[in-house]
């Protein structure tokens, strides 16, 4: 029977040693190109999320600001998007996260007025995600972020590997993983292992990876490109957000937006505060409702 390696022989094992031992040292270009060759030839672990989980979303805003459109939930439009760590300057991405306090946390709130969005993969719809570092995670601990109970199913394609065969595969996957959540200051190489990934399979929806700023908790760059063919909001609301300590956070003073109008313009029930609850949309919106 073939194996993982069979089908997609990673690089042998001496010379990604060697490539890996001299990245630091090397140019950006060749970094680049390390990065390149390891992400086409890597068997990427990709699952397709359907509807049920609900992410979020976080941004500052002023005191007396009530957001007017539904984009003012997501991403903004016009100019030229930065470069994150999950995207190279002009290729727009939405950050969200798996929990509120993981995006209060990247979103570096501290005594903020925020506004949160919940957002869901649509009822019949998938959005196919790669988690990063995901075989590095299932052969150190049993069971990868996002894999659940196909975590064995994939321990177990590892161990049908030749040993050299299975440690190139785990190196290049432990290195791509060191890569995304290791670079904190340009982003120069961190981006473009996303990009990378991006690019070796249009069908990729998002990019999957460990919060460098909330221990235990899991962000996504999701493609805003082709986001409405799988997405979702399901609540927004606004605010005050203080941080407590380690990443725990209370949260006071919320307003919801109660409903979307078919435009896209947020209703607001402004005043009437209602703490420690999502009101959810039913159904949930998305454009052409």
């Amino acid at each position: 029977m073939a194996t993982i390696t069979d089908q997609f022989p990673p690089l042998p094992l001496d010379e990604l040693v060697y490539r890996i031992e001299n990245f630091s040292s090397a140019s950006l270009d060749k970094k680049h190109l390390l990065i390149s060759d390891l992400v086409q030839v890597h068997p990427l672990v990709s699952m397709d999320f359907g509807a049920g989980s609900v992410f979020r979303r976080a941004r500052k805003i002023d005191e007396n600001n009530y957001p007017s459109s539904v984009q003012d939930l997501l991403w903004r439009v016009g100019g030229v998007p930065s470069v994150g760590r999950a995207n190279p300057e002009g290729f727009p991405v939405l950050y969200i996260a798996d929990r509120p306090e993981t995006a209060f946390s990247e979103t570096h709130i501290n005594d903020d007025v925020v506004l949160l969005s919940e957002l869901r993969i649509r009822e019949g719809a998938n959005c196919r995600i790669v988690p990063i570092g995901e075989m590095l995670q299932i052969q150190r601990t049993g069971r990868g972020f996002l894999s659940g109970d196909a975590s064995a199913t994939i321990n177990n394609m590892l161990n049908a590997c030749s040993t050299d065969q299975a440690r190139s595969l785990l190196i290049t996957d432990a290195f791509l993983f060191k890569c995304l959540v290791g670079d904190d200051e340009q982003y120069l190489i961190s981006s473009f292992v996303s990009e990378s990934i991006f690019n070796k399979n249009r069908n990729i929806s998002a990019v999957a990876y460990p919060s460098v700023r909330q221990h235990g908790a899991i962000n996504f760059a999701v493609r805003t490109d082709d986001f409405w063919n799988s997405w979702s909001v399901v609540a927004a609301r606004r605010l005050r957000v203080r941080h407590l300590a380690l990443g725990f956070y209370e949260t006071t003073r919320t307003e919801h937006v109660i409903g979307i109008t078919a435009g896209g313009q947020l209703a607001w029930e402004k005043g009437k505060i209602e703490d420690n609850i999502s009101c959810r949309f039913e159904p949930p919106w998305h454009p052409g409702l």
